[in-house]
């Protein structure tokens, strides 16, 4: 019995550690490429291009290759050997990769929960820091930029290297849509507006669980429960 609890626990915390070291910041130093710090298997959301389809504006379905790169965001597919990027994002109704889902709305959003209230993913790569060498060989910090010249180019810019020390830090953020609206920043504040005049319903199940809305499971759970607070009104909210 005790050893079954010892497996347990220890399976449990190297769960936790693993996940904790995937998202450290990563300092990429001045003169290196930033490939030389994700190895192949961090930059792809999938182990290899995955069979899917791109459902977009004018009824048209591309079946394709698909692979999510994290570092850029882009959805890139495969096409006569060439790997490329979809260019027009704007007339993306869904991509759909094995059994994930996915839609845009100014980044690649994974559907994770279905629902009256959609629960989405967005992953991300932000910068928290840019560091000049000053003099004596002290560090200058300034302040992070997301419109960072290497990042923003995408794809091709990962081996372009900076000419500063940069703080990236790998992100996940989650939105919500109610009844297939817009999609909302998944925030404390945020959620609770979903259930019009019953605002506090959500409060005490936030409080009473002590959600973590950095947490996955706590996020998912949330989702499941306004989904049942939802599905026994007759209408909208």
């Amino acid at each position: 019995m005790k050893r079954t609890l010892f497996v347990i626990f220890l399976v449990l915390f190297m769960n936790t550690w693993i996940s904790a070291q995937k998202q450290k910041p990563v300092v990429v130093k001045a003169g290196t490429s930033l490939n030389e710090y994700f190895p192949m298997s961090e930059r792809y959301l999938y182990p290899e291009f995955t069979q899917g389809k791109g459902f977009f504006q004018n009824n048209m379905i591309v079946p394709c290759l698909f692979n999510l790169n994290l570092l850029s965001g882009e959805m890139e597919f495969i096409s006569s050997k060439d790997t490329l990027l979809i260019a027009k994002k704007t007339e993306i109704i869904s991509i759909v990769v094995a059994k994930d889902t996915f839609y845009y709305h100014d980044a690649y959003l994974q559907l994770i929960q279905s629902g009256p209230l959609k629960l989405f993913l967005k992953r991300g790569l932000k910068i928290q820091d840019i560091r000049k060498e000053g003099a004596m060989g002290t560090i200058n910090r300034t302040a992070a930029s997301d419109s960072y010249s290497f990042i923003v180019l995408g794809k091709r810019s990962f081996d372009l290297k900076p000419t500063e020390d940069v703080v990236l830090q790998k992100t996940q953020e989650y939105f919500y849509s109610l009844w297939g609206g817009d999609f909302i920043p998944y925030t404390r504040k945020n959620i609770q507006k979903v259930l019009q005049g019953r605002e506090n319903v959500i409060k005490d199940f936030i409080k009473s669980n002590s959600t973590d809305f950095d947490s996955r499971e706590d996020i998912i759970r949330l989702t499941d429960y306004v989904n049942m607070l939802l599905s026994k009104n007759s209408g909208k909210p």
